[in-house]
C-alpha cells in the first residue's frame, strides 16, 4: 500500500497565526517539514482518510487526484477533520461534472454530526436521506467498535478512540494484500476492548496522535509520552515487531517543537515524526 500523509497537524494547524513563540517563529523560517496542514491520509490513490479543511490545498500540492477517491474513512466529525463545504460541492448545484461514487465509512453518531455540519451549507441537506444521497452520488457504510467492512481490496476495522464518545469516535485498521496499517488520530487512549482487537493484528505501520508533548496533556488527545507507552506494550503484546514502521502524526503547538528536534527525540524511542507530503509504501 501507499501511503501519503496529506497534513500532520492539529485542528490549530502549525505554526499558529498569531504566535511569535521559539518554536512558532522558527517555523515561519524553516517552512518545509515545519509547516503543517490539518492531518489527512491517502492510501494508494482511492482511500481517504478525514476530508478536512486542507484536503484540496493539500491534494494539490502533492499531486493527489481527488476524482479518484471511492472510499473516506472519517474518524469523527470535528470541523479540522471534516469540510462541509467541500463535500457538498459534489453536488450538481455547484455545475460539477462526472462525479464518480464515493462511500463514507463512519460510525451512525459521527454521521449524525456531518449531516449538522451539511446543513450549515444547505438546510435540506439529509444524510439519511437515500434521494439526498444519490444527489451526492455516495453510499454510506456504518461501523462501531470490533466491525469489519470490505470496501473493494479493503477490510476496515473500527477500533474505539475515546476522543470524543458522543461521536463514537473511531481509529481504523486498514488490510489489503497482507498489509495492516493503524490510522489512531485523535486517540484518547487504547481501551481494553481497544487492545483485544489490535492484538489480531501484526501491524505493518502504526501512526498514532500525538498532539502533546511529554507531560503537556491538556487532555482529549496522546501526548508523547504515551505515545511512548503504546509503542512499548505493542511490541510486548506482538502486535508490532522490528519491520514495524511507527510515526507520529496530529502535532499541535503545545508542548512539541520543531520537526528535527522532534525527530531525534523520537528515534530514541523507536518511532518518528510525520511530516504533509511525507510518501511511504508498506
Amino acid at each position: 500500500m501507499r501511503v501519503l500523509f496529506l497534513g500532520t497537524s492539529a485542528a490549530t494547524s502549525f505554526p499558529l497565526a498569531f504566535c511569535k513563540c521559539r518554536v512558532c517563529e522558527q517555523a515561519r523560517i524553516n517552512k518545509g517539514k515545519d509547516t503543517r496542514k490539518r492531518s489527512s491520509l491517502v492510501i494508494n490513490d482511492d482511500l481517504l482518510i478525514d476530508f478536512g479543511p486542507d484536503t484540496v490545498t493539500a491534494a494539490a500540492m502533492y499531486n493527489v487526484d481527488l476524482t479518484r477517491i471511492r472510499y473516506i474513512l472519517q474518524t469523527h466529525g470535528h470541523s479540522d477533520h471534516f469540510d462541509s463545504g467541500h463535500f457538498i460541492t459534489r453536488h450538481k448545484e455547484y455545475a460539477v461534472e462526472n462525479v464518480q461514487p464515493i462511500c463514507l465509512i463512519a460510525s451512525e453518531k459521527t454521521v449524525r454530526s456531518l449531516d449538522r455540519w451539511m446543513k450549515s451549507q444547505n438546510p435540506n441537506v439529509d444524510l439519511f436521506d437515500r434521494a439526498w444521497l444519490d444527489m451526492l452520488n455516495t453510499d454510506i457504510r456504518y461501523i462501531n467498535n470490533g466491525e469489519c467492512v470490505k470496501v473493494g481490496v479493503y477490510t476496515v476495522t473500527g477500533i474505539e478512540s475515546l476522543h470524543d464518545i458522543g461521536e463514537n469516535s473511531l481509529i481504523y485498521v486498514i488490510s489489503c494484500d497482507g498489509k495492516n496499517i493503524l490510522y489512531g488520530t485523535d486517540l484518547l487512549q487504547i481501551s481494553d476492548k481497544a487492545w483485544d482487537i489490535l492484538k489480531s493484528f501484526r501491524l505493518d505501520l502504526v501512526i498514532l496522535d500525538q498532539t502533546y508533548g511529554a507531560g503537556f496533556n491538556a487532555g482529549g488527545h496522546l501526548d508523547a509520552g504515551q505515545v511512548v507507552d503504546i509503542i512499548k506494550r505493542m511490541k510486548e503484546e506482538r502486535i508490532i515487531d522490528e519491520n514495524s514502521l511507527v510515526y507520529a502524526t496530529h502535532i499541535s503547538h503545545e508542548g512539541n517543537d520543531i520537526h528535527d528536534i522532534m525527530e531525534e527525540l523520537a528515534v530514541k524511542n523507536g518511532y518518528h515524526i510525520a511530516f504533509d507530503g511525507l510518501e511511504m509504501v508498506i
